[in-house]
């Protein structure tokens, strides 16, 4: 007997809906519930408010009649999803309008919840279509070749970003052509394969260090108003522990052990859960978010995210990256303009920086949750000078 049972709910247009929820064998802390359907040629699992709905459920009632709302919703998604389809794309359609297309596909992906935030595939459709609107702007697919990528390439550095940054845009080039090829099967290579990646380590460094003074000026006025309590949370976590800023977002209750000042971060570069160590500050802050919650009559599901509405956690939802930034980060740099330059990814840059002057180079890169030691590195901006092992040392080693 599997550790999970599936039932089907619904069969729309050849699309099964199952149901997948923990068997009478299932002993795990925390056991998933979802909503599994193949849509778009991929495998999707829509999880928001099933667990909710089906420990609601009395045992008697149709599984079929509790989840009818969240089935039509899913339906109606197919279904937009299909019809958005239906446009014939050819070998001598415009790139431009493809790009265009290709950026709807993903405002569909959204729509349906395959993917949580899109605004980076708006930053990066933003790059791409200013690009051939300014150099290939009647360029149709069967004329685009591997050249036009190489050009592409050099438009974005001229832009001054970083070797990392335009790896990213090409990573999206890529997924353009797997959209081409798979879902509207056109026979057109993949140009971008023939890009080798941009090395890193030989770009020039960026120092996003912020200015001492700052940095402690903007530390004191996030801790003396509670009404940046989410702030000195995200900005704590970037700083003091290098995580990213959607590592902060998306952390849940379950994830901390305020007994221990410990979380466990999902890391999805190395593809791996870690556990990290916070401060008693931190601590603080959280132990508050959770109190504030309490006050409500409501108290913190383990799937809640630390980082809500109103310093309280959040049930179903993160807050998306643009959530933040305009309901939280840019009200703050309006009431306090000398921290307009500084973004949420400085801390973490600062931090790193700064700590080569008392810890190791692999302290820094456990910390920092990087894969590559020469990604941690790029911040060392000590000297290179090292001292002697001397003969006498190395005998004695021996």
């Amino acid at each position: 007997m599997s550790k999970y049972q599936r039932i089907l709910l619904a069969v729309e247009n050849g699309v099964k809906f199952i149901l997948v929820a923990p068997s009478s064998i299932n002993n795990d802390k925390y056991p998933l519930y979802w909503i599994e359907y193949f849509a778009n040629g991929k495998q999707v699992k829509y999880k928001d408010g099933v667990k909710q709905l089906y420990l609601s459920w009395d045992g008697k009632t149709d599984l079929k009649h509790v989840f009818e709302s969240k089935l039509a919703k899913l339906k109606d998604g197919v279904s937009k999803l299909a019809s958005g389809e239906r446009y014939k794309i050819t070998m001598f359609s415009g790139v431009m309008e493809i790009a265009g297309l290709f950026m709807k596909y993903h405002k569909q992906r959204h729509q349906l919840e395959e993917i949580q935030d899109i605004y980076n595939y708006t930053e990066r459709h933003k790059k791409l279509s200013g690009f051939l609107a300014a150099q290939y702007k009647d360029l149709v697919l069967q004329d685009l070749t591997a050249n036009v990528w190489v050009d592409y390439r050099t438009y974005l550095k001229q832009l001054g970003l970083g070797n990392s940054t335009i790896n990213l845009q090409m990573v999206y080039v890529s997924q353009l052509y797997i959209w081409l090829s798979d879902i509207h099967e056109l026979p057109i290579p993949n140009h971008a394969k023939k890009l080798k990646k941009l090395d890193i380590s030989k770009q020039q460094p960026k120092f996003n260090e912020i200015d001492s003074k700052l940095f402690d000026e903007f530390f004191e006025v996030v801790a003396r108003d509670d009404r940046y309590l989410r702030l000195n949370l995200m900005t704590r976590l970037v700083a003091e522990n290098t995580l990213r800023p959607i590592q902060v977002r998306e952390l849940q209750v379950a994830d901390v052990n305020l007994d221990t000042n410990q979380i466990k971060i999902y890391d999805g570069k190395g593809k791996r859960d870690r556990i990290i160590i916070i401060s008693d500050e931190t601590k603080d802050i959280i132990q508050k978010i959770l109190d504030n919650t309490l006050k409500t009559n409501r108290i913190p599901d383990k799937e809640d995210y630390i980082i809500g509405f109103s310093n309280q956690t959040k049930p179903n939802k993160p807050f998306t990256q643009s959530m933040f930034r305009e309901r939280i980060v840019m009200p703050f740099k309006e009431e306090f303009p000398q921290f307009e330059s500084i973004l949420l990814y400085d801390f973490k840059h600062t931090s790193i920086t700064r700590a080569f002057q008392v810890h190791s180079l692999y302290e820094i890169q456990k910390r920092a949750g990087h894969a590559k030691v020469t990604t941690t590195s790029i911040y060392d901006r000590s000297q290179l000078i090292s001292r002697p092992i001397t003969v006498k040392e190395l005998s004695e080693i021996g």
